[in-house]
């Protein structure tokens, strides 16, 4: 499927230039302030523009998306007020030459915003040079709270006050081929019970080799957690970390751990179950799985590699219990602004930051990704109507998001690579068939455990 070029109108961004207002600000920037921005900045341009540097870890089609939306940005608001962003990459997640500024308190070498994902978020949290964006915002302000999408929002706040501004963002879903489950004459499973039952007809009636493939790391497991009950649950004490730190699971001991466990055991006994990964795309296209659970951003991937060899569809993610609230948290990141001692700097990068969790910026990630625009204001936009008339499966990825509200949320977990690779590691172990349940929760709960403490020994918490 071809996506159609979609271009905003200048019209429309310049209008824009008139509605945002710079960090601490309550009304659009005046002549004086302009006049005082280029001498600031003038120091660092030579040309009386501010200069901003902007760290980013996209790759592929999404450093493309990227780079126009920065270029869109400098060309518009940009050339109005006197403000240039140049994009820096930085290797995914894109933390560790912060984290060896930070520790020298090397202001030269940090950038003014930085693209960050949830399991970093910690690392400025109480750091004092961070901006916090809920001190930029403003009533009369272009950008509002209330623009984002529940969970998006949330998922950069701490004590109810945004840290960040959510960018980018996808949900878990079930792929699954429409083609298969007709030969099998079974439907799409709304549980992990339903989806146990028919793993095993799906490889006897069909072609395909498993009827279910996906490997459950902390992300999958989170997102499992996380929908239980009517309300959603805690994957981590004090508000998955966003009203305090967390310092214990809080599914080890409300039972949400062991509910997940249970019903996957179902799944591994079925007999028709991958554990591994390998390359899921190109096996889904191929027919080896009947189904598959990836982030909705794989749509536009999966549509090309499939093609019209057989018709195929995506859903929320199986729920543990049919009660529960179900949906899935968003997976992606935020922008985050750094006091690098220049006030121009900060005025600046919150107009960059607002252009960019603004509708006519995140509707340019419907080009050729599946990242769910975070700004719930671009559903208003003729080109995020047209993109879901030629792609209907991307609204499922925004219904799952809204469904989990804000307490669906990434858990701000200490040593979170350390804690992925124990849940990683014990759930393809679990799923092989070498381990019972009840070890694999033993395991979960030690790896884990030891991860938060080895964490805290290092990095105490401040009373």
């Amino acid at each position: 499927m071809k996506k159609t070029k979609r271009f905003v109108a200048y019209g429309v961004l310049a209008a824009m230039v008139f509605g945002m207002t710079g960090c601490g600000s309550s009304a659009p920037v005046s002549d004086s302030t302009a006049q005082s921005q280029e001498v600031e900045g003038a120091s660092e341009s030579g040309t009386g523009t501010t200069e901003l540097t902007f760290w980013h870890s996209m790759d592929s089609v999404f450093a493309e998306i990227t780079e126009k939306q920065v270029d869109l940005f400098n060309s518009t608001i940009g050339a109005e007020k006197n403000i240039h962003v140049t994009p820096v990459f930085q290797n995914w997640p894109g933390t560790d030459a912060l984290t060896a500024a930070m520790s020298a308190d090397d202001v030269e070498n940090m950038p003014d915003v930085i693209q960050l994902y949830s399991d970093s978020v910690s690392l400025l949290r109480d750091y004092d040079r961070t901006v916090w964006a809920e001190d930029c915002l403003t009533e009369d302000g272009s950008l509002q709270k209330e623009d984002f999408v529940p969970s998006a929002r949330a998922s950069y706040s701490i004590d109810g006050r945004m840290i960040g501004v959510p960018w980018t963002a996808s949900a878990l879903l079930l792929y699954y081929n429409q083609t298969y489950l007709d030969q099998a004459g079974v439907e799409v499973p709304e549980t992990i019970e339903e989806m146990a039952s028919i793993l095993p007809v799906l490889t006897e009636k069909t072609d395909a080799q498993y009827g279910l493939n996906v490997r459950v790391n902390q992300y999958e497991l989170e997102n499992w957690i996380e929908t239980q009950g009517p309300e959603g649950s805690e994957f981590g004490n004090n508000g998955n970390g966003h009203n305090g730190y967390i310092t214990e699971l809080s599914c080890l001991t409300n039972g949400t751990l062991d509910n997940f466990l249970t019903q996957w055991e179902k799944v591994v006994e079925s007999g028709a179950y991958k554990a591994t990964k390998d390359s899921m795309n190109e096996e889904f296209a191929q027919g080896i799985h009947a189904m598959v659970i990836m982030t909705s951003s794989r749509i536009p991937t999966i549509s090309e590699l499939v093609g019209d060899s057989f018709q195929w569809g995506v859903a929320e993610i199986p729920k543990v219990s049919a009660d529960d609230i179900g949906g899935a948290y968003p997976s992606g990141s935020g922008l985050f602004m750094l006091d690098r001692g220049d006030e121009a700097k900060k005025e600046a990068a919150w107009e960059f930051v607002q252009f960019m969790a603004s509708p006519e910026a995140q509707v340019m990630w419907l080009e050729g990704t599946g990242y769910t625009p975070v700004n719930t204001k671009t559903q208003e936009l003729d080109a995020y109507k047209t993109s879901m008339e030629e792609e209907p499966r991307q609204q499922v990825a925004y219904d799952a998001l809204m469904r989990g509200g804000e307490r669906v949320i990434p858990a701000f977990v200490p040593n979170g690579s350390t804690m992925d690779t124990v849940i990683k590691d014990a759930m393809v172990a679990f799923g092989e068939g070498s381990t019972t349940k009840d070890e694999t929760f033993q395991t979960i709960q030690e790896g884990c455990e030891k991860a938060i403490s080895d964490y805290y020994r290092v990095n105490p918490i401040e009373e």
